[in-house]
């Protein structure tokens, strides 16, 4: 067991994102709504550089589809860019933090599964960040989920994944322990442990603060990049490009992420 007194970057602290599907997802977006922003602020470089990376591709006022929007970390200042955003989340209570954060009102919103999607409108953008992907605890989910980004993507559009390197995960041997600070009066604990043959991880956050203690569990099933290449296929897709961060530095074995940009085959 090792443990830390610095809080991690975003690809170390939580193999998750805002909220996967299904009761398990729903609930852990439930309990950790009202310190989620705590936990990922929403705003400086790192949202910066997301918003440039975005823009490159296809700039506002592109339509997109953000899965996995939590509290509006970076759905807000993509509509505050100039983005037509609608988010996808299974927790009711993140989306409600999301629309108290929301001034402007610009992010329109729907609590959805989104390992079985079906949106009525065609997006310009799809955008799964921050590990949300691997929160889908199953390859057939997994597929399932980048079919319908598939049938939600316009023809000429792309899907953006930021993930988590597996390797950051896959080469733990025991349980880890990692301590990071939410406020001045709490503290976050998250014990991980790494199931290789079934490219699982249990993260298990410990929230200890005034109010008491507070624990929620995360299940997120990692995909090598060589299989999330062949799930993209079966999918309709294709990946065009892998970078190891929003500033499109080389994927290297040492890299703690993974940006993918992926396509419909028949662009």
């Amino acid at each position: 067991m090792t443990t830390g007194t610095d809080r991690p970057t975003d690809a170390e602290a939580t193999p998750g994102g805002s909220a996967a599907p299904g009761g398990n997802s729903s609930a852990y977006g439930e309990s950790l709504a009202d310190v989620y922003d705590s936990l990922y602020p929403a705003a400086g470089p790192a949202i910066d550089s997301m918003v440039g990376f975005l823009q490159k591709l296809r700039p506002a006022p592109a339509s997109l589809l953000e899965l996995g929007v939590g509290t509006g970390r970076l759905a807000i200042p993509l509509a505050g860019s100039g983005y037509r955003v609608h988010g996808v989340d299974a927790s009711p209570a993140m989306l409600a933090k999301l629309h108290e954060n929301d001034s402007t009102g610009r992010v329109t919103t729907s609590v959805g599964d989104f390992s079985a999607l079906a949106v009525e409108e065609r997006y310009d953008l799809v955008l799964t960040a921050l590990n949300t992907f691997f929160m889908l605890p199953t390859q057939e989910q997994q597929i399932s989920c980048l079919r319908g980004i598939h049938d939600a993507l316009a023809d000429d559009g792309v899907a953006v994944f930021e993930t988590y390197n597996p390797q950051v995960y896959h080469r733990l041997t025991e349980a880890t322990t990692r301590v990071g600070h939410l406020a001045p009066d709490a503290l976050l604990l998250d014990t991980i442990q790494v199931n290789q043959s079934l490219q699982s991880v249990l993260v298990v956050h410990t929230i200890m603060s005034a109010g008491g203690l507070r624990k929620v569990p995360e299940v997120s099933r990692y995909a090598w990049p060589a299989e999330f290449d062949v799930m993209a296929r079966l999918a309709g897709l294709r990946v065009t490009d892998r970078w190891a961060d929003w500033d499109r530095s080389p994927v290297t074995s040492h890299s703690e992420k993974h940006v993918y940009v992926v396509e419909r085959q028949n662009v």
